[in-house]
């Protein structure tokens, strides 16, 4: 698979199936594939996806894993919470990539809880902190430890996300800077009762944090 643009990648991962049914509590949604896309492709540019081993914490339906393999990673490590959502990645992943050179690994697990392993880059679409506030700055510490090069993260906008990153930064990843925040807005279908329109949109920054 020979992928020749952001665009083209934004459709293929558009096929990534979406979770038949969604845990409120763990802030479960399949990733608007123009944001994975976009994730995705600025760190393929930077040379963080092609031969390397990128970890995928709380990989979901496995959007963000399978845009990984197909942009060309050696090994992709799909990890989630919820060992439903790593069947269904693990399902449609080895579906679609027989023709990919890279080994995707599953692991049903906490994040937060993984042990020792080691990853060259870290793409994660953590839970926002809407039902357990702080979760993606735990998500991040969990990146940390992987002690990758590079980590590309998605987390919910707002005026305080820059100060709380420098914050964790500055006690569990003084190793690690901010290389760029990139701001978006993100839609997903209405999938909880909180939400009141059928196209829910919502301002979000990719954030890419390298080691210095």
């Amino acid at each position: 698979m020979v992928i020749k643009s952001r665009k083209e990648l934004e459709i293929i991962l558009s096929r990534v199936p979406s979770f038949p049914a969604p845990k409120r509590e763990l802030e479960q949604y399949v990733c608007d594939s123009r944001i994975a896309s976009e994730l995705l492709w600025s760190a393929f540019m930077a040379g963080d996806i092609e031969g390397k081993v990128v970890a995928d914490l709380g990989c979901g339906t496995g959007i963000l894993s399978y845009g990984a393999l197909a942009l060309g990673a050696s090994q992709v490590l799909c990890i989630d919470i919820d060992c439903e959502a790593i069947y269904i990645a693990k399902n449609f992943i080895d579906l679609e990539t027989k023709l990919i050179e890279g080994d995707a690994h599953f692991v049903c697990a906490d994040v937060r809880e993984l042990g020792v392993r080691k990853a060259d880059t870290v793409v994660m679409n953590p839970p926002f902190g809407v039902y357990s506030p702080g979760i993606d700055m735990e998500f991040l510490v969990s990146a940390f430890n992987l002690k990758p090069y590079a980590i590309y993260s998605i987390h919910k906008y707002s005026d305080q996300l820059l100060h709380v990153i420098q914050r964790v930064l500055k006690q569990y990843g003084d190793k690690y800077i901010i290389a760029s925040i990139t701001i978006d807005n993100m839609a997903i279908p209405q999938i909880f009762e909180t939400h009141r329109r059928r196209i829910h949109r919502f301002k979000v920054a990719i954030v890419k944090i390298k080691q210095s």
